[in-house]
């Protein structure tokens, strides 16, 4: 927004009301009228002046601050995972994609490497595996989602002690 100050608005608008008043006073109006026909202008120039940009706003926008634990986390982030029809989102998808990614590189595996296919499939399933490689077209569910990222909490990572 533009800053408010006084010579953006005065001077224009005197400028504006002096032009227009001996204008009129030199085409022939009495010079009271002149007067009154520059005041007239003046005003409404300043009046234009001060006007706020219609693609400005007039007030800042607020950001509501968010906090840790916040009760509209869980819907907020179920809104990012899925849209309208049940389908999960690819953005979170490519998040998982991420996170089977690494797990499987630290085994060693690569998730898009057809030679390690048969191994990535014996440690999530085939199930998760399919959900893995889905496309745009054929978007998984969330169980499907859900039950790929239990298959990949199941897989035991090297070093790792077990648990008992």
């Amino acid at each position: 927004m533009t800053p408010f100050t006084r010579s953006h608005v005065l001077a224009p608008s005197l400028a504006a009301g002096v032009i227009a008043g001996g204008g009129v006073w030199y085409f022939g109006a009495s010079p009271w009228w002149a007067v009154a026909i520059g005041v007239v202008v003046a005003a409404a120039v300043a009046l234009w002046r001060a006007l706020p940009r219609l693609d400005e706003p007039i007030w800042p926008k607020r950001v509501p601050e968010t906090t840790a634990g916040a009760r509209d986390d869980v819907h907020v982030l179920g809104w990012a995972v899925a849209d309208l029809k049940g389908r999960v989102q690819p953005r979170a998808l490519e998040r998982v994609r991420g996170i089977a990614r690494g797990r499987l590189a630290q085994r060693g595996l690569d998730l898009d490497a057809a030679s390690d296919r048969s191994r990535v499939e014996g440690l999530i399933g085939a199930r998760a595996y399919a959900t893995l490689h889905s496309n745009v077209s054929n978007m998984p569910s969330q169980a499907a989602l859900l039950a790929t990222l239990d298959a990949l909490d199941r897989v035991e990572l090297p070093g790792a002690a077990s648990p008992r």
